[in-house]
This record gives structure tokens, C-alpha cells and sequence, in this order.
């Protein structure tokens, strides 16, 4: 926007994606119009999580702070074959295990993204998860022979019985109590989706395969998420 190599426009022209930089030692500034304020983030923060650097979103209202892991280095390497979708945000097209991790520790139920979709893009494949920081669900489909499973995930030896709300963005995710999981579970059952692996087996998972009859519509007090796919 500014200095010896700023881009030079038109009278006339108009062109929303010229950004303003400041750069230090130690810290990258960049502001952007509002208009490009979506996809901004999405892209500044994937690449903060690709290079393992420190993300301050200073227009939230809630002054958003994501900082690399410093107990591990998650694999940066672009995993093919997949796509990453968040709740309101641009997807992500080849992510890695890095992206996918931060991607779970994005999630927030107020305001969102309240969701996160994993897709095998050669086949209908996918996992989910919605919740946020303090607990989220997942759900797991697998195609075969022109049908489907579909599972959600849950701790051994707890409660299966009684049914709780997770907190999503502008929903709630009834789920059996066992299936509340933290953040850590979900990133190792993403991981596994992400790898090509099979559910792991460190969870249960109880099938609700049949919830999703073609033939007929959900319930209304069925969650809209286990459906929108």
C-alpha cells in the first residue's frame, strides 16, 4: 500500500486486495480491507501454522492468539488426497497434520467456526468434528460397495446412556456423554482419518448408520449436522 515497492494503481482503478505491511525483526503487520477480511485470515492464519510462528488476529473481539505447539513440531508436510473445510472459512486444499490440529483448536461455539470437516476428495470419505475448546464430538463415514457407515466416536468406560448438548456456533450437538471429547482425542482421531488409517481403536464408536434412511427425512429433533452431508 505504501513505500519504494508499493503497488501502483490507476486513477480510476479500485483494487481491494492491495494490503499494508509492516515488518520487523520479530513481527509481520499486515491490514487488509474489510471486504477481504475472510479470506485474509484464513490464508494468514494457515500460514502462520505452516511455518510454526505466533498468530494475533487484532480485529476480533475477542483479540485472537493461536501460538505454535512448543512440546512438539506437528508434521507440516501437505497430506494429498485431502480437504480441510471450516465453518465459514475458504478450504483447504492438500492440508497437513499441522493445519489439522490448529484447524480443531480454531474451533469456538460463539461465533465460530463451530465446525470442521476432513474429506478423502477421491471418494465420499470424510470425518467431522463440532464443539470448541472445551469439547467437542466426532463423527466418521466410510463408503463401500454403495453403502455407508457412519460412526461417532467415544471414551471407554463412561457413561453411554445419558445424553448432554455440546456447544456449538448457534447450535447444540446432542451426543451421549461419553462421546464429549477434548481437543487431544479429536486430533488423534483426525490423524488417523488424515493418514488413511482406520478408527482407532482406543475409542468406541457407536453406529448411527441408520439415522441417515434416503427415503425418508430426519427427524426434527435430530442435530442439523448430522445431516447437512
Amino acid at each position: 500500500m505504501n513505500g519504494p515497492d508499493a503497488y501502483q494503481m490507476a486513477h480510476d482503478e479500485e483494487n481491494p486486495r492491495v494490503t499494508g505491511y509492516s515488518i520487523g525483526t520479530s513481527v509481520i503487520y499486515a491490514d487488509f480491507r474489510w471486504s477481504e477480511a475472510e479470506a485474509a485470515y484464513a490464508t494468514v492464519r494457515s500460514l502462520a501454522v505452516k511455518h510454526g510462528v505466533g498468530f494475533f488476529n487484532v480485529s476480533a473481539n475477542d483479540g485472537e492468539i493461536w501460538f505454535p505447539p512448543t512440546e512438539r513440531t506437528p508434521n507440516g508436510t501437505p497430506i494429498p488426497g485431502l480437504t480441510l473445510s471450516l465453518e465459514g472459512q475458504q478450504a483447504f486444499k492438500s492440508p497437513s497434520l499441522a493445519l489439522i490440529e490448529a484447524g480443531v483448536d480454531w474451533l469456538q461455539p460463539a461465533g465460530g467456526p463451530g465446525f470442521l470437516i476432513l474429506d478423502r476428495d477421491n471418494s465420499e470419505d470424510y470425518a467431522q468434528t463440532g464443539g470448541g475448546k472445551d469439547a467437542c464430538t466426532v463423527e466418521w463415514r466410510e463408503y463401500s460397495n454403495g453403502s455407508f457407515r457412519h460412526w461417532v466416536a467415544g471414551l471407554p468406560g463412561s457413561d453411554t446412556k445419558t445424553e448432554i448438548e455440546v456447544p456449538g456456533n448457534g447450535t447444540d450437538f446432542l451426543v451421549k456423554a461419553n462421546e464429549k471429547l477434548s481437543n487431544e482425542s479429536v486430533k488423534r482421531i483426525l490423524g488417523a482419518f488424515a493418514r488413511g488409517l482406520s478408527k482407532p481403536k482406543e475409542f468406541v464408536w457407536r453406529d448411527i448408520s441408520a439415522q441417515f434412511g434416503a427415503a425418508s427425512p430426519p427427524a426434527p429433533s435430530r442435530q442439523w449436522w448430522q445431516f447437512w452431508r
